[in-house]
């Protein structure tokens, strides 16, 4: 078995350092978390990860970085590359070649012996003596002639070594720079995530169904799904995930059995040689990657159960749970929604909320719509309706707010009581910035009016 190559740093901050990749990877970044830390402003925090690949090879993969990983040249996309020697890495303005075991010795980092000949300024240093020669030395005449006694000499030797041990203790020093590397164990490292993908296609000779979701180191979510031409069905929507909403993801990524599925899982579609359903899952880790593909074969347990709970999690997040029904089903609850809309609309006069819960089930017809393509017939009146729905529950709000303000500012304060509470049920959504206004106004009234029957 042939022996791992290795990695050489041959430019940048970190130039002549020489690493080996063993079982657990080395991860290179900006960060001092890193195995290998670099201070390159043009890195990432977390860059790239070198792995063992086989019985002898080694391969990289860029962690999402903000300047890219490339080699010899190619900048790395979303997969792991194979390295060999004589390959180039460019990460930032550091450059790393693989190197094999019979790299030339010049190539070495600081510390590696290396013969040298130090001149201490005491004279001209005799010259070398080939191995297995006697050297022989006579005193010249411009120095008398006279031969150094052997106390002078030891003298000498030993001032020569002092000097000698003393300027080699300062030139081998490591610098900042150069201090053994050594990796930085942090808390519970399998909590870091650094980004996931996760991809579904099913085709056919008529259609196909894509649907690609992406968690970035950000913790940006993103879904986007095509349908072509099936349904004709489209959507892309992304959002900020919250710290529940990443625990939650970490949570799935930790089911059992996931981490110790191979990297494929590979068959052939037996009833149709064009047909293809695949699956991949890809979660990089600050310190390991995951990947695993399956294609036009069974997956396995475990696979299953991940990427049905990371659908279930993007359509809650992301709120685009209706793209599990037909178009059909889709359609009929759109329906539904705009009825209910209508007879809200009709009883406006009747209770004060009405006009609010008119325009939440526009707003639930339009929904229902939003990933159907062509939009059915109706779905401009549908918007139409919203719009005046929205006009007159702006302007009712404003009037009563008048009124609101015109009791308070004389005091009158049942009467600013009775006016904000009318306030409150025409906008009853405790999320909506105007209740929540309107709540703390009448909260207010309220303290005064106990203040002042305490007083009496």
């Amino acid at each position: 078995m042939s022996k791992r190559p290795e990695l050489l740093i041959t430019s940048g901050p970190m130039s002549g350092t020489r690493f080996e990749v063993g079982p657990g990877g080395v991860r290179l970044g900006r960060s001092s978390s890193n195995d290998v830390s670099i201070p390159d402003e043009e890195l990432s925090r977390n860059h790239c990860l070198f792995e063992q690949s086989g019985e002898s090879g080694i391969r990289v993969t860029d962690l999402a970085s903000a300047n890219g990983t490339f080699v010899n040249g190619e900048q790395l996309g979303s997969d792991s590359r194979g390295l060999k020697v004589g390959d180039s890495i460019e990460v930032g303005s550091t450059a790393i070649s693989v190197i094999g075991e019979d790299a030339p010795l010049a190539s070495r980092p600081a510390g590696v012996k290396v013969a040298a000949t130090i001149d201490l300024g005491l004279g001209s240093a005799p010259a070398a003596t080939p191995q297995g020669e006697v050297a022989s030395r006579k005193p010249s005449k411009a120095q008398g002639g006279r031969q150094r006694t052997m106390i002078a000499n030891v003298l000498w030797i030993v001032a020569a070594l002092t000097v000698a041990a003393a300027i080699a203790v300062v030139l081998c020093a490591p610098r900042e720079s150069e201090k053994p590397i050594a990796p930085v164990v942090e808390e519970k490292p399998e909590q870091k995530l650094v980004s996931l993908r996760y991809e579904k296609v099913e085709a056919d000779a008529s259609r196909v169904f894509s649907y690609r979701m992406e968690i970035d180191e950000s913790g940006v979510l993103r879904v986007a799904f095509d349908d072509v031409p099936g349904e004709n069905r489209h959507v892309d929507k992304k959002a900020k995930l919250s710290d529940k909403a990443k625990k939650r993801i970490l949570e799935i990524l930790e089911k059992p059995g996931f981490a110790a599925l191979e990297d494929e899982y590979v068959g052939s579609s037996v009833e149709d040689e064009n047909a293809l359903k695949s699956f991949r899952i890809r979660v990089v880790r600050w310190n390991s990657v995951k990947d695993v593909l399956v294609e036009n074969t069974q997956e396995p347990d475990a696979f299953r159960e991940v990427r049905d709970s990371l659908e279930a999690f993007s359509r809650n997040e992301l709120g685009i749970w209706a793209i599990q029904y037909s178009k059909e089903k889709l359609i009929e609850l759109s329906d539904e929604s705009a009825k209910v809309g209508d007879s809200k609309w009709d009883d406006r006069e009747v209770e004060y909320g009405n006009l609010s819960a008119a325009v939440k089930a526009y707003k639930d017809a339009l929904f229902y719509l939003e990933t159907i393509n062509p939009k059915p017939d109706g779905y401009a009146e549908i918007k139409e309706k919203l719009a005046r729905t929205e006009e007159e529950l702006k302007q009712r709000y404003e009037d009563q707010r008048f009124l609101a303000d015109k009791a308070m500012n004389l005091g009158d304060w049942e009467a600013a009581q009775n006016e904000l509470k009318i306030l409150c049920e025409l906008v009853p959504d405790r999320d909506d910035p105007r209740h929540a206004e309107a709540n703390a106004r009448l909260v207010d009234v309220e303290n005064r009016m106990k203040k002042a029957r305490g007083g009496k």
